[in-house]
């Protein structure tokens, strides 16, 4: 019986490299649910940009500014739009309306914590924004991606929003702050049992940064089963 490795995904909604690594997860998570391997995976928010406005701001320009010119930007989408069909995903920069604030976003996957739909709301919520060119900075927007998602009525899904407590959103982004994590997608993998209540990780817990090819996550993985085991 080998141990079960706790996986934290630090992600931002926002980030095509999220939902890159997000999609290399899963078909690195197929193989380990295929050789008889658990893995526990939780999503944890972080924001790239926390002091955009709630409604977000037009994206071109935002970018524009943020990467220092068209050409900057250019280059940047071409190779995430390039690397992203590689894994099989329609990313296309130019359908996007915004520069989204992701903490509605986050909220509303956050809210199906421990519930088994959270990983297909999730990818739902990347694809509704980097595919779709869908404004994830609307409440009805999220409502209606993850109700279609989870199979769950609109109504319930704001339900859902209405009773999560808030403060976990907080609390998470800190706890990231806390945990030194500055870039995204960052995967931390932990089967150790001597758990540290403030961080929900143990010594043995073992991290890597950026959208990693499958055999990397594999390796990571690895390496977490062995140092709770060492």
């Amino acid at each position: 019986m080998t141990e079960t490795v706790r996986l934290d995904m630090w992600a931002d909604i926002a980030c095509p490299w999220c939902f890159i690594g997000q999609t290399r997860l899963n078909n690195a998570l197929e193989v380990e649910r295929a050789a008889g391997r658990e893995v526990e995976v939780r999503h944890r928010p972080y924001q790239l940009n926390p002091t955009l406005p709630p409604e977000g701001l037009p994206m071109r320009a935002h970018y524009e500014e943020l990467f220092g010119g068209k050409d900057a930007v250019d280059e940047a989408f071409a190779r995430t739009e390039s690397v992203a069909a590689e894994v099989g995903l329609a990313i296309d920069h130019s359908r996007m309306p915004k520069a989204a604030n992701t903490r509605l976003a986050h909220t509303v996957v956050l809210s199906y914590d421990d519930d088994p739909r959270q990983r297909t709301v999730l990818l739902a919520m990347y694809s509704a924004y980097f595919e779709k060119g869908l404004d994830i900075t609307e409440p009805e927007v999220c409502y209606a991606v993850a109700a279609e998602a989870s199979g769950d009525s609109r109504d319930e899904v704001e339900a859902r929003v209405v009773a999560f407590d808030i403060a976990r959103l907080d609390a998470s982004f800190q706890l990231g702050r806390e945990l030194g994590v500055n870039a995204v997608p960052t995967f931390v993998a932990d089967a150790g049992s001597d758990v540290d209540p403030a961080y929900g990780l143990s010594a043995a817990a073992v991290a890597v940064q950026g959208a990693q090819p499958e055999e990397v996550l594999a390796q990571v993985l690895a390496e977490a089963r062995k140092r709770a085991t060492a």
